[in-house]
């Protein structure tokens, strides 16, 4: 039995004033270790987590947060390329620096605006107009948050946020992997990948990532090639795309980052049905078996389509021949039949409608010659 002074007070007793509830003790961490990448992607983390409306509905509490902490997301990120450059750009004033100065972090460093133009200037990191007016904006939200408050609808600033979402996880990956030793790439590309999974969730990335993608694909001239992500299912998948001289070109998704080779790519759009290759996916036009079905391409909005992942070719209307597989173009008044099987079909039917007597022979004579030529 507990005494007095422990025991939990009842529903209608008031706790005696020296009472206290039992905490269940914690150990903490040893020390906490946030070097600068990973640190900036636990505040994407954060983030996310806040505006993943899968999870819950979005509040303008959760919007406040994720605006707070994607400023220190973009601010930590910036540094880190600017580190990669040379340490001391992240300096406010380059001829002040002292490596001591970086070593305690006691030093006075770049702004956000400071570490834009230090980016594109001097290690000639592509940032656009747009981009930097979205960055500037973010960084006002996020000092009037911080330090006095603010009143504005919850919608808009969160859209703000999903265009600098939709910058720094380019940033990252662009701009950032390729320069990470191989331990540290390793677990920035697991967090990322976890991330990857929530990003779609939310609407304002999504709708700002999409913009962007299919701006630049139209540009690019490759809305043709550019078909439904099997991961993510953004019109973000673009045929033909190659890492660097002399790889092999692949499918690279410009929404989630997956890659995929045609292979891959045959294998999971078959037709109905369908366990392996076969004539099915003989592509009209090149003759390679590449050809996949209810493929969704960009250029092509009416559905789904057939797809040469060889040739990048769409067929609106194919199906398989009746006779041999292989697909053909469905118009109407179609027998059914591809161009080889029909041309077949009419010549034997124009052998079977030959007259024996026509070339001086009688049908028994005819039928012995026939039989003697198959021999």
């Amino acid at each position: 039995m507990e005494s007095d002074e422990t025991a939990a007070p009842t529903e209608t007793s008031s706790p005696p004033r020296h009472w206290r509830p039992r905490v269940r003790p914690r150990s903490a961490p040893a020390q906490l270790d946030f070097p600068l990448v990973r640190n900036g992607l636990d505040y994407l983390t954060s983030v996310v987590e806040h505006l993943d409306e899968n999870e819950s509905m979005v509040t303008a509490r959760d919007v406040k947060y994720a605006v707070l902490h994607l400023q220190a997301a973009v601010e930590v990120l910036l540094k880190a390329r600017l580190m990669a450059e040379h340490w001391i750009l992240v300096f406010s004033k380059p001829e002040d620096a002292t490596r001591k100065a970086l070593d305690e972090a006691t030093l006075s460093s770049v702004t956000t605006d400071q570490a834009v133009t230090r980016l594109r200037n001097i290690a000639a990191v592509p940032i656009t107009d747009k981009e930097e007016k979205a960055l500037t904006g973010l960084g006002k939200h996020r000092n009037k948050l911080q330090h006095f408050g603010l009143t504005a609808p919850a919608r808009a600033v969160e859209a703000k946020a999903g265009e600098v979402l939709d910058f720094l996880i380019r940033f990252v990956d662009e701009e950032l992997l390729p320069r990470l030793g191989p331990k540290e790439r390793k677990e920035a590309e697991r967090t990322l990948r976890g991330l990857r999974g929530s990003l779609v969730n939310i609407n304002t990335f999504v709708k700002e990532r999409t913009n962007r993608i299919r701006g630049e694909v139209k540009k690019e001239g490759v809305e043709n090639r550019t078909i439904q992500c099997p991961d993510c299912d953004q019109m973000a998948l673009v045929l033909g795309e190659t890492a660097g001289p002399g790889a092999e070109p692949v499918a690279a998704c410009r929404f989630c980052a997956s890659r995929w080779g045609p292979e891959e790519l045959l294998s999971f759009f078959r037709a109905e049905g369908q366990d392996e290759p076969s004539e099915l996916n003989t592509c009209p036009r090149c003759g390679e078996w590449m050809l996949g079905w209810g493929v969704r391409i960009l250029s092509e909005p009416v559905g789904e389509v057939s797809f040469c992942f060889a040739c990048s070719v769409a067929f609106p209307a194919l199906v398989p021949c009746d006779r041999c597989g292989r697909p053909t173009e469905a118009a109407d008044g179609s027998t059914g039949l591809c161009g080889g099987c029909w041309e077949d079909a009419v010549e034997g039917t124009h052998y079977e409608r030959e007259d024996p007597t026509d070339y001086g022979y009688g049908p028994e004579q005819w039928d012995a010659d026939y039989d003697e030529e198959q021999q």
